[in-house]
């Protein structure tokens, strides 16, 4: 299964690309696993967002399906 990032903020992509799995999502972006998987599936909310942080970053990841791959 194959996974499609695209982080934006302020309406800018600064980042998209396919990955082969979620461990490689999280190599790629320095994240834990469990970080990815919880962004994945939705568990992250603003509740978890720190306001000591002044940008956040919007992450999505979304799953490709088998018959949409080359």
């Amino acid at each position: 299964m194959k996974f499609q990032v695209l982080i934006t903020f302020n309406d800018n992509v600064i980042h998209e690309k396919i990955y082969n799995s979620l461990n490689e999502v999280a190599q790629g972006l320095g994240l834990k696993y469990q970080q990815v998987a919880d962004i994945n599936c939705g568990r992250i909310t603003p509740k978890f967002i720190s306001p000591n942080f002044a940008f956040q970053p919007k992450i999505n990841i979304n799953k490709i399906p088998i018959e949409n791959i080359m």
